[in-house]
C-alpha cells in the first residue's frame, strides 16, 4: 500500500470506521521498524557567510501525517539508497571523521542539541544554489540494529488564498516543504554496534532527474564521505568507461591521448586513485577528461576511490596502439600477459 495515498483518503467527509482501518493496516506494516526519535531542522544556505544564522529546531511528536510521512521514507530507506559511501579516515591516515562522530553522538542520544549540531554542520556547506532546507533525523531499530535516517527536503514556492468575509486574501511564500514528499536528498546508517559500526553507509538524491548522481555538497562536504567501492569492481568499471570513450572519440589526437592512459595506469597497480586522480596524474587534454567522463553512466564515479588491479583492467581494457610509418595508429585487442 502507498503511504502517499493513504495520506490523501485521509480527508473530510469519509467515516472514522474507514480512516482508523487504513491508519492500523498501515502501522502494522511499518511496525517492523520502529522510530525512536524524529528531529527536524530549518537550514539556510550559508556556506560563504561569516556569520552563520542561529539554526531552529524541534522534535516531531510520533503521530500526524507528517510523522506517517516520515516512517515512510524510514521504512524505504533500504530500497532507496542505493548508492554505498563510507566516512573518509583524516588526512593523516587516523580512522577518524568529524561528521561521524557527530552522526554517532546523535544515534547514542538522539536530542535536539545533538541533532543541532549536524544541522550547522550542512548549513555551512549548502550554497543558494541548493537554497532553503528542511532537515530530518530519524532514529530508529531494525532487526535490532541501530538505523538512522538523515534526510534534507528542499524549499519550495507557494501561494496561500483565504477568504474572510467575501474578501480574498492571497499570499505568495517561499517556505513551502513536502509538497509532493518525492524530491530529496537521503542516507542511511545501519549497525548493530555504534562505537564500531556508522562507517559505511547508503545514499541517494531524488531531487535530481536522469542519471543517478549524488550532490557534491550533500555526500562530500556535509557527510565528509566517498563513493565506497572494491578495487575490482572500480578497477572494472575505470576500464571499460575507458575502453568505451576511446572507442567512441572520432579525434586522432584525444584517441592517442585515451591509449597512453590506459598504458600508463598499468603502473597504478595497489594505488588508491580516482579516476579523477588519474587524469590529473596524467595530464589529459580537457577533451580527453571530457570523453572519459561522459562514458562512465554515473557522472560521479569519476571521484570514486579504489584500489588499481592491473589484472582486473588488463581482462576489461586490453589495448595495444601501433604508429605506422604513414602517421596512421593502429589499435587492437591483446591478450593478458
Amino acid at each position: 500500500m502507498d503511504l502517499n495515498n493513504v495520506i490523501y483518503r485521509m480527508s473530510p467527509g469519509r467515516s472514522d470506521e474507514r480512516i482508523t482501518t487504513v491508519y492500523v493496516r498501515v502501522q502494522w506494516r511499518l511496525r517492523l521498524m520502529p522510530i525512536e526519535r524524529v528531529h527536524s531542522y530549518l537550514v539556510h544556505p550559508s556556506k560563504h557567510d561569516e556569520e552563520q544564522p542561529a539554526v531552529s529546531g524541534a522534535q516531531i511528536p510520533r503521530h500526524g501525517s507528517l510523522y506517517a510521512m516520515l516512517m515512510s521514507v524510514f521504512n524505504r530507506a533500504h530500497e532507496e539508497c542505493d548508492i554505498e559511501i563510507v566516512f573518509r579516515p583524516r588526512d593523516d591516515g587516523v580512522q577518524q571523521n568529524d561528521c561521524r562522530d557527530l552522526v554517532v553522538a546523535y544515534a547514542q542520544e538522539p536530542s535536539v542539541s545533538n541533532g543541532r549540531l549536524l544541522a550547522n554542520r550542512l548549513q555551512a556547506v549548502s550554497t543558494h544554489r541548493s537554497g532553503l532546507g528542511l532537515l530530518f533525523l530519524i532514529k530508529g531499530s531494525d532487526e535490532g540494529a541501530h538505523q538512522l535516517v538523515i534526510a534534507r527536503f528542499p524549499a519550495d514556492q507557494g501561494v496561500i488564498a483565504q477568504e474572510n468575509a467575501q474578501q480574498l486574501s492571497v499570499e505568495y511564500i517561499e517556505r513551502v516543504f513536502m509538497k509532493s514528499a518525492k524530491a530529496y536528498k537521503s542516507a542511511l546508517y545501519s549497525s548493530d554496534s555504534l562505537e564500531r559500526g556508522f562507517w559505511d553507509g547508503r545514499a541517494v538524491d531524488r531531487q535530481i532527474s536522469g542519471p543517478r548522481e549524488l550532490s557534491d555538497y550533500w555526500i562530500r562536504e556535509f557527510l565528509a564521505s566517498e563513493l565506497r567501492t572494491t578495487g575490482p569492481a572500480g578497477t572494472r568499471r575505470f576500464a571499460i568507461a575507458l575502453r568505451n570513450a576511446i572507442r567512441s572519440v572520432g579525434d586522432l589526437g584525444v584517441r592517442q591521448e585515451l591509449l597512453s592512459a590506459a598504458g600508463l595506469v598499468r603502473h597504478q597497480h595497489g594505488r588508491r586513485r580516482s579516476a579523477r586522480q588519474l587524469v590529473e596524474q596524467f595530464g589529459l587534454s580537457e577533451q580527453a577528461t571530457v570523453a572519459l567522463k561522459a562514458a562512465f553512466h554515473r557522472p560521479e564515479l569519476m571521484d570514486e576511490v579504489f584500489e588499481f588491479d592491473r589484472d582486473e583492467f588488463q581482462r576489461n581494457a586490453p589495448y595495444r596502439a601501433v604508429e605506422l610509418d604513414n602517421g596512421g595508429l593502429l589499435i587492437a585487442h591483446c591478450c593478458p600477459n
